[in-house]
Order: structure tokens, then sequence, then C-alpha cells
């Protein structure tokens, strides 16, 4: 089967399963709707009717071999769903989005307060979601409602960081799972600081002479097993990284949106600020052109310099692969044209593929129709925050554009 045949039957196998799944959703909401609207008109007893609508619940799951909590869920997100983003039920109906992608965006919806911040959930939804992994999807949600409405958002992560703690579990095996629930700048900083502390490692151990053949998975473990039992601190200059854009109107308070990390999930914009507040922190102005593409530049040279490294995950965030979310700090740069080709070292040749992908295009099996394109930006500043060695903290890789630093930024309302 050729490539394009096989684009062709996916697409319309991939349709012909989201119709199906629509037309159960369809006959779950609208029998349960009937049956609870005759059980309504009965002179019975609030007890019996409340009963009776549960015994309709009882029945949709066993017809179709699924959970009184499944039937449910149908019946609460459809209902959701039509009554405030109606496009997204016309776009599960002929296809275009599937069950899994619809109760997302049903979940956003019941969150969501104001009929506004619904209309531009309908407006946009259906395209994204048609377009988009469910991984995706789900992370585009969390943004959009956080630019949308932040004062709720925020007090969600407000209350859910009072919840804040740590948990271990014991398995069967002679391990155990050792769980924080920390606010996600703080998780952020931590993994990243796990990161670079595993990579700066020695390769072969200087008393034994011996080659350390730990994963870096395995290294990271034994690193937190090490700083939890017995370290009070590093003997290298290791510093935790947290790259994170906001908008300069939020950044002075004319508005209240949400920061965004690196891979695109959002943050509070008061703690955003807070940090932006710190003596130790830097703020370096990410230059964009008219369309929030980051400004270009070429090198004359295969290795590209640090700033355009830096322009560039800023600009990609994840391999550029459509669907994969490998963190841009586990990428190659590529070149789009190869460099002995005649292919420039620069931002419109470059983007970061995970090393299977890189691989795979290294070798010819990877056609530029399976990648993304580069993500659009708003006019948005990085924030960096050092402090002194030795602390749990919060910092910021520089952020240069792709040419060259403009200096500290610039908070004029208006400034380009």
């Amino acid at each position: 089967m050729s490539s394009n045949r096989a684009i062709v039957v996916g697409d319309a196998v991939r349709r012909a399963r989201a119709v199906a799944e629509f037309e159960e959703w369809e006959f779950v909401a609208s029998f349960h709707a009937k049956r609870v609207a005759e059980i309504d008109r009965t002179d019975d007893i609030a007890l019996s009717k409340d009963l009776a609508r549960r015994e309709v619940t009882l029945e949709l799951a066993q017809a179709l071999h699924v959970t009184e909590r499944q039937v449910w869920s149908m019946v609460t997100e459809a209902t959701a769903i039509r009554e405030r983003v109606p496009a997204v039920w016309s776009a599960f109906r002929v296809g275009d989005i599937d069950a899994v992608r619809v109760s997302a965006i049903s979940d956003t919806a019941e969150r969501l307060e104001t009929p506004e911040a619904w209309a531009v959930l309908e407006a946009s939804a259906p395209e994204y979601a048609s377009t988009h992994t469910i991984t995706e999807l789900r992370a585009w949600l969390r943004r959009l409602r956080a630019r949308l409405e932040p004062d709720q958002v925020q007090q969600e992560t407000d209350r859910a960081v009072e919840e804040r703690r740590v948990s271990i579990s014991h398995n069967s095996d002679g391990t155990s799972w050792l769980n924080a629930l920390l606010p996600t700048g703080v998780a952020i900083a931590v993994g990243d600081r796990l990161r670079r502390a595993a990579k700066a490692l020695p390769s072969v151990d200087p008393e034994s002479g011996e080659k350390d053949r730990r994963t870096r998975e395995q290294k990271q473990a034994d690193l937190v097993a090490h700083w939890l039992t017995s370290c009070t601190g590093t003997s290298t200059d290791i510093r935790a990284e947290i790259a994170i854009s906001v908008a300069v109107t939020d950044l002075i308070g004319l508005t209240d949106g949400p920061g965004l990390t690196l891979d695109g999930e959002p943050v509070g914009s008061a703690w955003a600020r807070e940090l932006a507040q710190s003596e130790h922190a830097m703020l370096r102005r990410l230059v964009l052109d008219p369309v929030g593409e980051v400004l270009d530049t070429t090198v004359l040279a295969y290795r590209p310099p640090e700033s355009l490294r830096q322009a560039l995950r800023w600009r990609d965030g994840t391999c550029r692969v459509a669907g994969c979310r490998a963190p841009v700090h586990e990428t190659d740069l590529d070149h789009a044209k190869a460099y002995d080709s005649g292919g420039t070292t620069s931002g419109s040749n470059l983007r970061c593929l995970c090393r299977k992908h890189h691989n795979m295009k290294s070798h010819g099996h990877l056609d530029d129709r399976y990648l993304d394109a580069p993500v659009r930006h708003v006019e948005r500043y990085r924030i960096a925050l050092r402090r002194p060695r030795g602390l749990l903290h919060t910092s910021c890789v520089d952020a240069r554009p792709a040419q060259e630093y403009l200096g500290e930024a610039d908070l004029t309302p208006g400034r380009p």
C-alpha cells in the first residue's frame, strides 16, 4: 500500500470510528433524556424517581457492556457540549473529532463560566482538535482556559497547592514509588536540576576507573535518593532553570493572562510577576515578526551558536514531528536541507527533532509532511531568575532571539 493510499484509508477509518462513537453517544443521550422525561412526569415520590433514573443508567450500561459511570459521563458531556459549544457536537457528528477529544473539550466547557468564554471555545476548538493529538489538545485547552478566565484558574491553583504532599507506596518487587504533589513551577525546576545533575556526572568512576553504565533515568533516581538521605548540597554549581514567557501587558499588570513554560504549560501571572520582581531576575526580550515568528538569522558554519539554539528551542518547545511530545532538551537541531547540500545554519532551515525521529530523517524515513509548522507566538518576555548556589530555586536560561540580545527588556507599553 502506498503512503498516499495509507493516508486516505487511515483517515476514512478514523472518521468512521468517530462517527460510530457519535452514534453511541447520540443514542445514550437521547434514550436517557426520553426515559428520564417519562419518569419525571409520573406522580411517584422523589426517592422512587431517583431510583428509576438510576435504573435507566444501569439498563444502558448493560446494553453497551460498559460501566454505569461511563454511561453517565456520556450523558453529562453530551449535554454540556450541545448546550454550550454546539459546533463541537456538529464536528463530532461528521467524524471530524472523536469521543476522547469531545470529552476533553466538554471538561473545559464545564469549567468555563461565561458565555463569552464558551463562544471562544466553540469557535476555535473544532479545528484545533481535528488536527492535533489528544495530548496537544489537552495542553491547548489548559492554555486557552488560563487566558480566558485567569482569576478562576488562579483560585483553583491556590486551592490545589494547599494539597501539596509527598507519599510513598511500596511494590511487591522490593521497590517503592516516591510521589510528590508540587506547584508546576517547582516541579519543572526539580526536573531540570535532576536532568542537569545527571548529565554532569562523570562517565567513568574516578576511583575505580569503571564506566558508568547507568541510564539517565537510573542516575536521576540515584540522585534523588542521595540528596534526600545524605546530601545538604551539591559539589558542582548546578542551578535549576525554568523558561517562562509572559506577555508584556500581563507582566506589568494591564492584563492578567498566564505565563507559559517552554513546553506550553500555563503558570499564574502573579507567580510570573513575583519572579520578575526578584533582585535575581533578568528579563530578556523575545523578538518576533508581525505574524508571531521568531526572527531569523544565518551563520556561516555547521554548528549553530548558543543564541540560535536557545531561540529555536523556545520556538519549537518539543520535537517538531506532529504528535511527538519529546521535550526540547532531549532533541537535536536538524538541518532540513543538509548542510553539505547547501542548507544554511539558520532558523528557517533548523528544527528540533528527538533522537528517534532525527535518525529516521537521516536515513530517509521522515518526510516534511510528518512535521508541524513552527509555533507562532504573541510578543512575550522570558523571566530569568538566578539565586545563590546550594538553594532550591527557579531560574531561566537566557532567551536570545535568533539574532542577538537586544539588551534588557523595555517594559514601556507599545514599544516594539
